[in-house]
C-alpha cells in the first residue's frame, strides 16, 4: 500500500517537497544562528551580527553560482539534487555540534556551508523542471514552487522564534529539529525521477566572474530570443534587489513612520511574503499552458506604485498591512513569468549556466540593496518612508523600460483579455498551431479580428493588413499600438519584396505573422503567394507553416427595446468561431 502511494505521487511533488523543506531549514537555521550569536555577544552587537550573517549568506551565491550552473549542465540534475541534500544533512549536523560547543566562528562557517548548499542546489532545482514536466505546465509549476518557497519563509521565520522561545533558548534542541527536516528532505529527493545529463562540454572553471561573462556572451549566439532572455535575467535580478531593499527597510519604516515596535514591523514582511506566495500561485493560474510575459511590465508598475503608497498611507497604519500583501502579490506576478521563461528560453545545454548566472546577478542585487539603504539613510539623509518613495521612482523608471522591452507580449496579453471579454469564442483546429512561429492568412472583416487572433494562440503576433480601410483616429491608434503593418494596395503582397523581407525577419525573431487579406478565398491566396517569385526568393527557405484561418462572427440585429445593461452584456459575449487549417466542410452557428 505504501509503495502504491509513493508511486502515485508525481516527481514534481517530490521536487517541490524537497525544495520546500530546504527553504524551511534555511530560514529556521539562519535566524537560530542570529539569536544564538546575539546571546553570546550581546544585543548591543545585533546590528553587526545581522550585517555579517547577511554577507556570509550572500558570498557563496556569488562564488559558486557559475560553478553550480556548469555542474547542472554537465551532470544529472536529479543526482546533483540528492548530493546537495546530503550536504545539507551534514551541514545541519555540524550546526548541531557548533551549538553544543557554543562556537561562534563555527556558526558562521555552518552558515557559509548552508548557503553554499543552496547555491549548488538552485540551478538544478529550476533547471530540472523542463526535464520532468511538459512545457505547458512550466508556468503553473513555477507558481506552485514560488508559493511554497515563500510559505517556507513565513513558517521558517515563525518556527525559529517559536523554537527559541519554547525551548528557553536551548539551541541544541532546535538544531535537532533542523537535522530531522534535512533528513526528510533527503528522503523526498530520492523519489525525483532520474534525468540524464544535458551533455554540456563546458569545463569547470574557478574564475567565476569570467565564467558568468562567458555565459552572458553565449546567449546571443545560442538562445532563440536573446533579447527577451537577457531582459528576463535582468528583471529577475531587479526583483531580488527590490525585495532585499524592502526587507531591510520595512522595520525602520515601521518604527519611524508607523510608531510600531521592531517585532510588529516584522509582521509587515510576513504579509509581503504571503502576498508573494499568493501572487506566484495566481501568476501560474493566469499563464496556464504558456509563459505570460505580458504580466511583467504591469506587475512592475504595480510594484512602483506600491512603494510610493508606503509614504502616502503612513498616517493610516491599518492600511499598510494590506498594502504590503498587495505589493507581495504584484511581486509574485512579476517573478513567476521571469523564472518560467528563463527555464524554457534557455538552450538545454546552457540552461544550468544561465540559471547560475541569473542567481549571481540576483545576489549582486542583494548587495546593491544594502548599498542603497546606506546611501539613502546616511548620505542623502532620507527617512525610511522617503526611501520607499525613491525606490518607487526607480521602479517606475525600470517598469517603463520593461514596457518597451515586453510591449509585444503586453499587447498580446491585453488583446487576449479583451478577446475573452468581448467574444464567446469556439476554437476549431487548435492542434494545427505549431510550437514555433507560423504564418496565418485570414480574411479581414473588422478591427476586432486582431483580438480574436491574439486570444486564440499564445505566441506574439505581428499583423499585416492588405487592405487599408478608413478607420477612426481611435482605431488607427489601436492598430499602431498593435504594430499592424499596412500593405500598399498599389503593390500586392506576393510582389512586395520589402514587406516579405520584414515578415522573414519577424519569423526569425520567434514572432508569428498574421496576414489579413481582402480575398474571400484564403486558400487560393496562400497558393498564389507560395508560387510568387518574391515569396520563393525571400521566404521559401524558412520552415514556418502557412495556416489558413477562417473567422466567423454571428450577426445580431440591435434590439433598441432592451436596456443599456442588457445590450452591454450581449455585446461582451458575442459568439464567434475561429477555424485553423483547411476547411473540410461548411460550418455555421
Amino acid at each position: 500500500m505504501l509503495r502504491f502511494l509513493i508511486e502515485r505521487i508525481s516527481s514534481f511533488t517530490y521536487l517541490n517537497a524537497t525544495q520546500f523543506l530546504g527553504a524551511l531549514n534555511d530560514n529556521i537555521y539562519k535566524l537560530l544562528i542570529v539569536y544564538f550569536l546575539i546571546g553570546l555577544e550581546g544585543v548591543n552587537n545585533s546590528g553587526i551580527i545581522l550585517s555579517v550573517t547577511g554577507a556570509v549568506f550572500v558570498i557563496p551565491f556569488l562564488l559558486f553560482s557559475a560553478i553550480s550552473g556548469t555542474l547542472a549542465d554537465r551532470y544529472s540534475k536529479s543526482t546533483i539534487i540528492i548530493l546537495t541534500k546530503i550536504l545539507e544533512v551534514v551541514t545541519m549536523v555540524f550546526g548541531l555540534i557548533g551549538f553544543i560547543l557554543e562556537w561562534s566562528i563555527g556558526s558562521y562557517l555552518v552558515l557559509f556551508l548552508m548557503a553554499t548548499q543552496s547555491a549548488l542546489f538552485s540551478p538544478s532545482k529550476y533547471g530540472i523542471l523542463p526535464e520532468i514536466l511538459p512545457n505547458e505546465k512550466i508556468s503553473k509549476a513555477n507558481g506552485i514552487m514560488s508559493f511554497f518557497t515563500y510559505l517556507a519563509i513565513i513558517l521558517g521565520t515563525f518556527l525559529a522564534s517559536f523554537l527559541t522561545d519554547i525551548t528557553g533558548r536551548n539551541f541544541v534542541v532546535a538544531a535537532v529539529v533542523c537535522v530531522v527536516i534535512a533528513v526528510i528532505g533527503l528522503l523526498t529527493s530520492f523519489f525525483i525521477t532520474y534525468t540524464p545529463p544535458a551533455g554540456s562540454p563546458e569545463k569547470l572553471k574557478l574564475g567565476f566572474v569570467s565564467q558568468i561573462y562567458n555565459t552572458l556572451r553565449e546567449i546571443p549566439q545560442k538562445a532563440a530570443a536573446p533579447g527577451v532572455l537577457l531582459s528576463c535575467m535582468m528583471s529577475s535580478a531587479y526583483f531580488l534587489f527590490l525585495g532585499a531593499f524592502a526587507q531591510l527597510n520595512l522595520i525602520p519604516y515601521a518604527v519611524e513612520a508607523l510608531g510600531f515596535s521592531d517585532v510588529q514591523g516584522g509582521y509587515l514582511f510576513l504579509c509581503m511574503a504571503l502576498g508573494i506566495g499568493l501572487g506566484s500561485y495566481f501568476a501560474g493560474r493566469i499563464s496556464g499552458k504558456t509563459v505570460e510575459l505580458g504580466l511583467i511590465p504591469l506587475a512592475c508598475f504595480a510594484l512602483g506604485i506600491g512603494c510610493l503608497l508606503f509614504d502616502t498611507l503612513s498616517p493610516h497604519p491599518i492600511l499598510v498591512f494590506p498594502l504590503a500583501g498587495l505589493l507581495g502579490i504584484a511581486g509574485g506576478l512579476f517573478l513567476v513569468p521571469l523564472d518560467s521563461y528563463i527555464q524554457l528560453g534557455s538552450p538545454p545545454k546552457l540552461r544550468g549556466q544561465i540559471i547560475g548566472a541569473t542567481n549571481f546577478l540576483s545576489f549582486i542585487g542583494v548587495l546593491l540593496a544594502s548599498i542603497a539603504i546606506f546611501i539613502f539613510a546616511n548620505v542623502l539623509g532620507l527617512r525610511a518612508d522617503q526611501g520607499f518613495v525613491a525606490m518607487g521612482m526607480v521602479t517606475m523608471a525600470f517598469a517603463t523600460f520593461l514596457l518597451y522591452q515586453f510591449f509585444d507580449f503586453l499587447s498580446r496579453f491585453v488583446g487576449m483579455v479583451l478577446s475573452r471579454l468581448h467574444f464567446r469564442t469556439t476554437y476549431i483546429g487548435l492542434e494545427k498551431i505549431p510550437e514555433g512561429p507560423a504564418i496565418y492568412v485570414c480574411r479581414h472583416t473588422a478591427w476586432n479580428d486582431t483580438l480574436l487572433m491574439l486570444g486564440a494562440q499564445p505566441r506574439r503576433v505581428r499583423f499585416y493588413i492588405e487592405e487599408v480601410q478608413d478607420h477612426s483616429p481611435f482605431l488607427k491608434r489601436l492598430y499602431y499600438l498593435l504594430r499592424i503593418v499596412h500593405i500598399p494596395e498599389i503593390e500586392p503582397l506576393e510582389n512586395n519584396r520589402q514587406c516579405l523581407e520584414t515578415i522573414r525577419k519577424t519569423l526569425r525573431k520567434g514572432i508569428s505573422v498574421c496576414i489579413f487579406v481582402k480575398d474571400d478565398d484564403v486558400e487560393a491566396t496562400i497558393e498564389q503567394l507560395k508560387h510568387s517569385w518574391a515569396f520563393q526568393e525571400v521566404l521559401e527557405e524558412l520552415e514556418n507553416p502557412m495556416i489558413p484561418v477562417f473567422i466567423d462572427k454571428e450577426v445580431k440585429e440591435s434590439d433598441k427595446a432592451k436596456n443599456v445593461l442588457s445590450r452591454l452584456v450581449q455585446k461582451m459575449h458575442w459568439p464567434a468561431s475561429i477555424h485553423f487549417g483547411h476547411k473540410q466542410r461548411s460550418w455555421l452557428f
